[in-house]
Order: C-alpha cells, then sequence, then structure tokens
C-alpha cells in the first residue's frame, strides 16, 4: 500500500514539473491557448512567465533582435491587423546580408502593426531610442515605428507618441530611427512596427536603447 501511495505521489510531482516546463515554454510563443483562463499571477507561473516589463533606467539594451536564431520565441512575434485574415507573418531568410529576418505579408489595404507586448518603465526626462531596418516590395507601401504611451497604470494616453516613416526606396534596405525624451506624463511606453498595403515588408535588426 505504501509503494502504491509513493508512486501516486511521484507520479504527480513528475506530471506537475512537466507542467510547470510547459508552460515555461508556452509563455514564450507568441499565441494564448485560452483567452479567459491565466495562471501566471500564481506561484510558482509567476517566476515562470515570461516578463513583459523592464526598466529603461537600468539597461542600456532594453529589446534587441535580428530574427537570426530562435525567430518563434522572438517577442516581436505578435501581430495586430484590421483585416487579420489577409496578413501573414513569419521567420525570413531574406534578411540584411543575407542575415535572417522577420517578414509581414498583406493581401490588404489597411494597417498592420508589429508589437513586441512588453512595457518599458520609463522616468520623465529619460532618452529612448527605437531603431529598425525595414525594406518594402512596392512604393505604394506605408511602413515606420511608433512609440505608444501609457500612464502608471498601463493604459494608453498616446498612440503616437512619435512616429517615422519609410520614405526610401522600395526594394532596398532602410534604416529608420527615432528619438525621444519623456514627457512627463508618460510612465511606460511601448514599441510598434506599422504597415499598409499590399506586399511584402521585412523586419531586421530592432533596437530600443537608452540614447
Amino acid at each position: 500500500m505504501m509503494k502504491i501511495f509513493i508512486r501516486i505521489i511521484l507520479f504527480l510531482v513528475c506530471g506537475f514539473i512537466l507542467f510547470c516546463a510547459a508552460y515555461f515554454v508556452k509563455s514564450r510563443l507568441p499565441f494564448q491557448f485560452a483567452e479567459d483562463v491565466s495562471i501566471h499571477q500564481y506561484f510558482p507561473f509567476n517566476y515562470l512567465a515570461r516578463k513583459d516589463t523592464f526598466e529603461l533606467e537600468i539597461l542600456d539594451f532594453v529589446l534587441a533582435e535580428d530574427f537570426d536564431k530562435w525567430a518563434m520565441f522572438s517577442r516581436w512575434y505578435h501581430i495586430w491587423a484590421k483585416e487579420r485574415d489577409k496578413v501573414d507573418m513569419g521567420p525570413n531568410d531574406s534578411g540584411f546580408q543575407g542575415t535572417g529576418c522577420f517578414a509581414v505579408v498583406s493581401r490588404s489595404e489597411k494597417t498592420w502593426s508589429l508589437s513586441p507586448a512588453v512595457y518599458i518603465e520609463v522616468a520623465s526626462g529619460s532618452k529612448i531610442v527605437f531603431e529598425a531596418l525595414v525594406m518594402r516590395d512596392f512604393e505604394s507601401q506605408g511602413a515606420g515605428l511608433r512609440l505608444v504611451g501609457f500612464d502608471r497604470n498601463k493604459q494608453p494616453i498616446d498612440k503616437r507618441l512619435a512616429t517615422v516613416e519609410a520614405n526610401g526606396a522600395h526594394g532596398e534596405w532602410e534604416a529608420l530611427s527615432l528619438r525621444l525624451s519623456v514627457p512627463e506624463d508618460i510612465a511606460y511606453i511601448t514599441p510598434r512596427i506599422r504597415g499598409t498595403g499590399t506586399g511584402k515588408t521585412r523586419v531586421d535588426n530592432i533596437r530600443v536603447s537608452r540614447n
């Protein structure tokens, strides 16, 4: 009887460990299995969940992504689109200087947006730089960088805190850069890459850092 009890306990412990390992991996994937179920606030899952808030003042590079390895686990693997069923995304081998990159293929004229789904905690007067390389297939496509500002409760208060749009030649890599001095009413920011129009947009070498 004792052996059976011990086996049951070991089975439950092993099952819990496997579940924790699966949750650790799942929290780093770009999709949610159930929108109405979340356990990230409970122990031990609060330690296993991927961190979604960074402090700008203690980091030189807050986010850096070149999509050369493990692109599926990239924080930028999150997309919003007005016509989601007409927009595809994924890693691409035609990156800057022959490296990997990320590509968004849109069959819609409407807007799409990539986001790392993180909040960057900032202080008034903080200097931040948001940089990325983009390539548009067609001149009619739009592409650009944007910083969104949030208050202390992480509620958006300025969705166009800072913006820059691509205006270079299509079919070539273009370096985009945003520099911002954080206003007094902004407590958090989130970087986004936006696009419009039909065609493929490639993104590479994303950097968000202190100035």
